[in-house]
């Protein structure tokens, strides 16, 4: 088998060198086509040296599909739909990300649309492709060594190369163990082992607003025993050469069913996939829309006109500013294209999930949702977590920040589904798994928001001896420390309690026997992989512990282990 793996990996080694030459794509047609085939090529490699038969694996233009293991579906009965923003599981962001409370909390629900996944990065593709091309040149450097052999004649020196030979056997056996998942991979496998019926649906490949920006994915995680992936009639129309069965795809933002062209006007594409619970089936529409616009007055004047008819945003009245046009534009013309869907196809029941990275009061509202007659928007409590005790007003946040993540359905198509809830960390019951692991803090009457920076204090914390409050740190891969981005002196404002530094040493021992497990490949054999190892200890250290001592950061730990939002759940019945 692993042979046959071997054959198929030169084609993807060639592919990756390949890759380090091209600048990154548009989102023109033939583009689109050459990055989506580089992920099917990841997903083919991840398909082999990972999952390795375990669950199915399917590699298609429209999608990959991850699972599942087994297919018993639920005949009737309610049903969990979430949508999370997982916050780029797999990179500098998440590098303290806990996948097994990640897990539990999504294992409540039957389907779970997931934001701002990516593919590996950083330290980690840098390891990876050094294990493919390892791979890819072993079976070279065997025939090398063989033939050497044929005309040795010293015994010493033919036991040497014996040895060297067993040596490069033996790596290579054990090379296809060392190719790292990416982040959304993880997430599915802790998912598994709580259930072995949670799959995947990922979205083909990876999208940004600016060329070079990080591609982000998105996916539906559901639950196999639940629900069923069905033939979606969009996806079947504009299925390509390789899309697999018709279920899930991008909507198509072409002129020719949009009625103008909009591509180049997403940051990233909303991905679409269609299930049955039950007798009933339904079509779930789910993105991550722009943040930040990034295109210039021209660009801003056609998406401005292609979408409310007007030039400006000034010219659209209140809640509409410079701030947010894009924001409301994406939303927009993704209810148009849902709107545009259900007359087309006769199909009703169809939602969008999304981080809109806009609030729910606002007056502009109205005027957006007319794009999608009979569209309500759910979720007004906060979605995102605050990493500061208190806000400008010397207020309590109570960890929370703002409400960004929301459904958009009409009820009538819908009058099973109840308003939707947010799942909000500190309320339930997740709060005490996250608790005992991580808090490390004790607030003291009286101590409360004082200033612990003499040297006594620092000794205690151990500040003395590392410099976590340090904001230089040495240059490295993107994705693989995450960057100090708090100020150069930070008051530490809590005690730290013998019992939260013993537990601080246990976690942080613990995640260096991870790191100092892990392994690479170098000069064509396998090697500890030692990169930056103190600096990510420190940076756990730092992030996950002793800002927890600060107000500035009184929950930003949450982030580090979690993500910066909570997953808001819609809860139906079919």
């Amino acid at each position: 088998m692993k042979e046959l793996l071997l054959s198929i990996l030169v084609l993807f080694a060639f592919t990756l060198k390949a890759q380090d030459a091209v600048p990154k794509v548009s989102k023109s047609l033939e583009d689109d086509a050459q990055k989506i085939a580089e992920y099917q090529e990841r997903c083919e490699t991840i398909k082999m040296l990972i999952v390795n038969e375990e669950y199915k694996v399917g590699c298609y233009t429209n999608y990959n599909q991850y699972g599942p293991s087994s297919k018993a579906q639920r005949a009737t009965g309610s049903l969990k739909i979430a949508n999370y923003n997982l916050l780029h599981p797999g990179t500098s962001k998440a590098l303290f990300k806990d996948y097994a409370l990640v897990a539990k909390i999504m294992n409540q629900y039957d389907i779970v649309s997931g934001l701002e996944l990516l593919a590996t990065v950083g330290r980690d593709e840098q390891s990876n492709k050094a294990v493919v091309s390892f791979l890819q040149d072993s079976p070279n450097i065997l025939k090398k060594y063989q033939e050497q052999r044929s005309k040795l004649k010293d015994a010493a020196k033919i036991k040497e190369l014996d040895a060297k030979i067993a040596k490069l056997k033996s790596d290579t056996y054990r090379a296809y163990d060392l190719y790292r998942a990416p982040g959304y991979l993880r997430v599915l496998q802790e998912l598994k082992k709580l259930d072995p019926s949670w799959s995947l649906l990922l979205s083909p490949r990876g999208d940004s607003a600016l060329i070079g920006s990080v591609e982000e994915l998105v996916g539906f995680y559901y639950r196999a025993n639940s629900v069923t992936p069905v033939i979606n009639p969009h996806c079947q129309e504009y299925a390509q050469e390789g899309a697999g069965s018709p279920v899930a795809c991008f909507i198509t933002l072409t002129e020719d069913f949009m009625g103008r062209d909009l591509v180049q006007h997403f940051a990233r594409r909303p991905f679409m996939a269609s299930f049955k619970a039950g007798n009933t089936a339904f079509t779930l529409v789910t993105s991550h829309m722009v943040f930040t616009y990034s295109g210039d007055e021209d660009a801003e004047k056609d998406l401005m006109k292609k979408t409310f008819g007007v030039e400006s945003h000034k010219e659209l009245g209140t809640g509409i500013n410079s701030a947010n046009f894009a924001r409301y534009a994406e939303v927009k013309n993704t209810l148009d294209f849902m709107d545009r869907y259900r007359k087309k196809y006769k199909d009703t029941k169809i939602m969008l999930m999304a981080d809109m990275n806009l609030v729910s009061n606002n007056a502009f509202w109205p005027e957006v949702l007319k794009a999608f007659p009979g569209g309500e928007l759910l979720i007004s409590e906060a979605t995102t977590v605050s990493p500061t005790r208190y806000n400008s007003k010397k207020e309590e946040t109570n960890g929370v920040a703002n409400d960004y993540d929301h459904f958009i359905l009409d009820k009538k198509a819908f009058p099973s589904c109840d308003e939707g809830k947010v799942y909000n960390y500190y309320n339930e019951k997740i709060y005490k798994d996250v608790e005992s692991r991580y808090v490390i803090r004790k607030e003291v009457v009286g101590l409360s928001n004082k200033s612990f920076e003499s040297p006594e204090v620092e000794a205690y914390l151990g500040l003395d001896q590392i410099d976590v409050l340090n904001t230089e740190e040495s240059p490295i891969l993107d994705g693989d420390i995450p960057p100090v981005d708090d100020p150069a002196t930070i008051k530490l404002e809590y005690p730290l309690t013998p019992a939260g530094q013993s537990k601080m040493d246990k976690f942080v021992s613990q995640f260096g026997k991870y790191l100092t497990g892990l392994e690479t490949v170098k000069k064509d054999e396998i090697v500890a992989d030692d990169f930056q190892i103190n600096e990510r200890l420190e940076g756990m250290k730092r992030r996950v512990f002793l800002r927890q001592l600060t107000n500035p950061y009184y929950f930003r730990f949450i982030q580090e282990v979690l993500s910066d939002h909570f997953p808001v759940v819609l809860n139906c019945k079919f």
